[in-house]
């Protein structure tokens, strides 16, 4: 029995005196701390740099940099602002570092220097980033300029009609027919941004087809508006590829752009 009661009371002794001599450090390893303290400030300086000039090439590759890596930076930021103004308490109360000195001003100091140092280790430690940045969605109809673009009274009526025909769920296909140079680009960008700003269409992807018509260009440039890329080699195989992304959008409206039309030799104005 007198075993056992030495030993609980040597256990309950270690625990006690081992946070009193953690503490301790606080008092007599300040010059350790703050070395520490200014080495991964440094380190997380360093690290924040590099984050930054990848930040600055993605976005030059007109990438989208992913909110967790701007609200790292901006953490990181705020979190080394605080770091300078313990460096400069540190300083402002140096005669507290002195051995002679072990003042509770000395021990909070430290303790803090212990912590803050801790913090720029972990945030050092997030900057391997799983996913850094994607493609930036390319504007599509939003990119269209329109400027100077004046409603006659036949164009006011031709949007009219077509704005109706667009908010008919009945409706899947609207044919615009008209003399080359009267404005149905322009007519049908206006009627495709409005259906954009006001949430009538999740996206609205525009394309131009040229004289001869090229299906591949026809592809590509759907592709882009919709923001990824066609791997396959075939017309066909891009076809059947541009089709499945087409069935992941829930609402969208396309605008072809046709202007004059050559098909097999018969030669058409739409």
């Amino acid at each position: 029995m007198a075993e056992v009661g030495i030993s609980i009371a040597t256990k309950v002794a270690e625990s006690l005196v081992q946070p009193i001599i953690h503490q301790g450090q606080y008092l007599f390893c300040a010059n350790k701390f703050l070395k520490n303290l200014e080495n991964k400030k440094k380190q997380l300086m360093s690290t924040r740099d590099i984050v930054l000039k990848r930040v600055e090439e993605a976005r030059r590759k007109t990438e989208r940099v992913e909110d967790v890596v701007l609200k790292w930076l901006t953490e990181v930021q705020t979190f080394l602002e605080e770091v300078e103004k313990l460096e400069k308490q540190v300083k402002a109360n140096n005669s507290c570092f002195e051995a002679w000195c072990p003042t509770w001003r000395r021990y909070h100091l430290c303790k803090e220097m212990v912590e803050k140092t801790k913090v720029m280790i972990e945030f050092d430690n997030k900057s391997n980033f799983k996913t850094f940045a994607r493609l930036a969605t390319l504007p599509g109809i939003e990119y269209s300029s329109s400027e100077g673009f004046t409603f006659f009274e036949s164009t006011k009526l031709a949007y009219a009609q077509l704005w109706e025909a667009l908010q008919d769920d009945g409706v899947y296909r609207i044919a615009l027919f008209g003399l080359g140079g009267s404005g149905k680009t322009t007519l049908v960008t206006e009627v495709g941004k409005k259906a954009k700003e006001s949430n009538l269409f999740d996206r609205v992807v525009a394309v131009t087809v040229s004289q001869i018509p090229n299906v591949r260009n026809i592809q590509g440039q759907m592709a882009d508006m919709l923001n990824f890329k066609l791997e396959e080699e075939t017309e066909k195989g891009r076809a059947q590829r541009l089709h499945m992304r087409l069935m992941e959008e829930k609402r969208i409206l396309i605008i072809v752009d046709m202007g004059r039309v050559q098909f097999e030799g018969h030669r058409d104005q739409f």
